[in-house]
């Protein structure tokens, strides 16, 4: 039995409403164990290079099946220029372009930055043909010392954003909202199974 069909089995033996919803504490979390090698800890997100497919194909590479339309992704950093620093977003059909300045996240106590988030929203086309799209990247970094280039990744955060629907007889848009969950989940060391874990106690 494959990882995801044994992620998939216990899942349907959760409590209704269960939802894989790390914050992003968590998700840094998740990130430093797959650069560090803890591939096992972190199989429940597979890697996907995220500018060899177009976003409304990547859902389909996604371990945890669920009606949520958020999906996660470790990809590794793809340079633009071998020499350069700038990396790479653009894939065949229009490319990733960033929308704000890196948001830190910071440790429980606030004193410590233990990684950055940026907002990407996915343009078909290019230059004054581009037409923005409804798919958006938060996309996660983390810093190491001393890392190899093989092991450089980050975590993407994949969503689809509803169109806003006014009301009847209202000028007020409805909330664009993504259904959430109360735990994250992790696969042990010992491949017995997925439990509920505080993952951001035990690595920040």
């Amino acid at each position: 039995m494959s990882v995801a069909e044994k992620i998939d089995m216990l899942l349907r033996n959760l409590p209704l409403g269960s939802r894989f919803h790390p914050t992003d504490k968590e998700l840094v979390c998740y990130l430093k164990l797959k650069i560090q090698g803890t591939d096992p800890d972190v199989n429940i997100i597979p890697e996907v290079d995220v500018c060899k497919s177009e976003p409304w194909d990547l859902p389909e590479f996604q371990v945890i099946r669920s009606d949520d339309q958020v999906w996660f992704f470790f990809s590794p950093r793809a340079y633009k220029y071998s020499k350069g620093s700038r990396f790479k977003r653009a894939t065949e059909a229009g490319y990733w372009k960033l929308t704000n300045q890196d948001h830190e996240i910071k440790s429980r106590n606030k004193k410590e930055v233990i990684g950055t988030r940026k907002i990407l929203v996915f343009c078909r086309g290019w230059g004054r043909k581009d037409i923005r799209t409804n798919w958006v990247i938060h996309e996660y970094r983390v810093d190491i010392a001393d890392l190899p280039a093989n092991k450089a990744y980050v975590l993407c955060l994949l969503k689809e954003k509803k169109e806003k629907k006014k009301k009847k007889g209202s000028n007020v848009s409805s909330p664009d909202e993504v259904a959430v969950g109360w735990f994250s989940l992790e696969i042990d060391s010992n491949d017995t199974g997925i439990h509920e874990n505080d993952l951001a106690n035990n690595m920040i």
